[in-house]
């Protein structure tokens, strides 16, 4: 999952016309296949690493304070 915050994203030349194309033919599909790879992939790959709850680390937080 994201995290919901302002974001940029840079689009090479070749996405600025596949998207230019797009939004010509109206082309819905194409428009879905477009924002999850080009938009939602390159939002995710930013934030990839920095989104990590603390129950997938595997560890217990109860040890954590335990040992404090």
């Amino acid at each position: 999952m994201l995290e919901i915050k302002k974001s940029v994203v840079a689009l090479e030349p070749e996405e600025v016309m596949e998207l230019e194309r797009i939004m010509i033919d109206q082309d819905q599909e194409a428009a879905f296949a477009f924002l999850k790879k080009s938009i939602y992939q390159k939002i995710a790959h930013s934030q990839k690493d920095r989104l990590q709850s603390h129950l997938d680390s595997g560890d217990n937080p109860v040890e954590k304070f335990r040992t404090r």
